[in-house]
């Protein structure tokens, strides 16, 4: 199934670049395309068939209607879609998990994953963690926007939710998406508060002024991911089964990893 992943990003350069490499490294990779949505004023540039740029100025209004014009520059052959966070991480076989599990289901993601503190401290959650999502790209085009009033993301997530119709498999220790919190960045979170559109439109503009890791010629260059992996394997040795622990070193090995 072809799968566009939309990532969202304003001014966060380590992290797109991170975010970026992630999507490279895809075991999936000859259906996967990556939309990268810059709402910074500096444009971001980079050179590959499967990644397109988008430059713009970012859209008035709450972070639904950022991801409502992602979807707007979807791949519109896409069958599924997935949002990318720029702050987040996808181990390499985060997709294939996606088309494997999604089968008739307008919606999947991860019943638990991970979440880390400073690259370093690893726990295991179940939560909403948007950025884990995938979508029948059908399901998402036709969800109404103005639902949902308070909640901070797109409102599709509270009507998948609320429908019963969000398909979840527990992965345990193969789980492939990592919630990234305290990396000394402003992460968006933090500013989505709650409340009226015009409050959180206010949080996030906040949010943009406080984002200021910029490259000054906007070159995307993949990060090199090797330390972060490390830091992955380190942190969860203690809390999967040794069978779980191997087969991710391997996969991640698949990738250049090296120990």
């Amino acid at each position: 199934m072809k799968i566009d992943c939309l990532m969202g990003t304003y001014g966060r350069y380590t992290l797109a670049c991170e975010a970026l490499a992630c999507f490279l490294q895809q075991s999936v990779s000859a259906h996967a395309t990556l939309l990268i949505y810059n709402q910074h004023p500096l444009p971001l540039c980079f050179d590959h068939p499967r990644v397109r740029i988008v430059n713009e100025p970012p859209p008035a209004g709450s972070l639904r209607y950022i991801r409502e014009r992602m979807h707007q520059l979807a791949d519109p052959a896409a069958e599924l879609i997935h949002w990318w966070d720029d702050d987040d991480l996808y181990l390499p076989w985060h997709l294939e998990d996606c088309v494997a599990h999604i089968n008739g289901h307008v919606a999947w993601k991860p019943a638990s994953c991970w979440m880390s503190e400073g690259n370093v401290t690893f726990s295991r959650h179940v939560n909403t963690f948007e950025g884990a999502w995938v979508f029948r790209a059908h399901h998402l085009k036709a969800a109404p926007l103005l639902t949902h009033p308070t909640y901070t993301d797109h409102p599709v997530i509270k009507q998948t939710v609320e429908a019963g119709q969000l398909a979840t498999t527990e992965l345990a220790g193969r789980t492939s998406y990592i919630y990234r919190w305290a990396t000394g960045t402003e992460h968006v979170s933090a500013y989505g508060g709650s409340g009226s559109e015009e409050a959180q439109q206010g949080n996030i503009e906040w949010w943009r002024r406080r984002s200021t890791d910029v490259r000054a010629d906007g070159n995307l260059v993949p990060a090199d991911m090797a330390m972060r992996w490390r830091q992955y394997l380190d942190g969860i040795k203690d809390q999967v089964t040794p069978s779980e622990w191997e087969l991710n070193r391997q996969e991640l090995n698949s990738q250049g990893l090296q120990r």
